[in-house]
């Protein structure tokens, strides 16, 4: 558990820094944002209010102590996904870009943040597997050489700098098998950095998807991308019955 949550701080913090920054247009947004703030207080589940809580009815709207068959808790995701498209037309018709730009980045990071999990943890548990198997062989060349892709792949850009080069040498420097669980710890982190990275520029291409969209005052294109999101979350809870 402790091994997803490293990987899942990473993207979290990330999704949230960038859809502040992506619903920064004009000054509108910190009224928005007020808003939508003390609309999270209010008595209506925050999941009927906005995307960002957690566009999970199984968690939200289900009773937690009611038996339920599977069909059951479909009938109910399909019309807890019919609840989102609503209200995905409601702020459509609004028309105010902001205000648009803002509850989409939400209901995007949202879905890219649930999608991503169960990808993310088969990648740490592969890389480990792999990391350890070659520990256990003394191939010590071989995980330097794993480490260094990494690490490249962990940076935000592709140059590294002076303090980020000596990083890597000490981590390479460190590479024993006494020290395997420190290396493994140290893989933990990277990965999560490389995996917030991937995140971070998949969620940039869909709000700047949004964004060209809302210049052309195209809102009907704005709706089926949202509604095929809100589509393809019902059908991962679905998976997760």
């Amino acid at each position: 558990m402790k091994k997803i949550l490293t990987l899942l701080s990473f993207i979290t913090a990330l999704s949230s820094s960038i859809i502040v920054v992506s619903c920064k247009t004009d000054n509108t947004n910190q009224k928005i944002k007020e808003k939508d703030n003390k609309n999270d207080s209010n008595q209506k589940p925050k999941e009927l209010e906005k995307p960002n809580g957690s566009l999970n009815p199984s968690e939200q709207v289900l009773p937690k102590d009611q038996p339920i068959t599977k069909e059951d808790k479909n009938e109910k995701i399909d019309s807890f996904a019919e609840q989102i498209k609503k209200e995905v037309k409601e702020v459509l018709d609004t028309k105010e870009s902001s205000k648009i730009l803002g509850y989409s980045a939400s209901l995007i990071s949202k879905f890219l943040q649930r999608s991503s999990q169960k990808q993310s943890l088969e990648q740490l548990t592969n890389l480990e597997n792999k990391i350890s198997k070659l520990f256990d062989e003394s191939k010590f060349d071989d995980v330097k050489t794993e480490i260094t892709v990494l690490f490249s792949d962990s940076l935000e850009n592709s140059n590294a700098n002076g303090n980020e080069a000596q990083k890597l040498k000490e981590l390479l420097d460190k590479v024993s098998k006494e020290n395997k669980e420190s290396i493994l710890e140290a893989i933990r982190e990277l990965l999560g950095k490389k995996i917030s990275n991937e995140f971070e520029q998949e969620l940039k291409t869909k709000i700047n998807e949004i964004n060209s969209l809302l210049t052309k005052k195209d809102y009907d294109s704005i709706k089926t991308k949202l509604f095929d999101i809100v589509d393809k979350s019902a059908k991962l809870e679905k998976n997760k019955i």
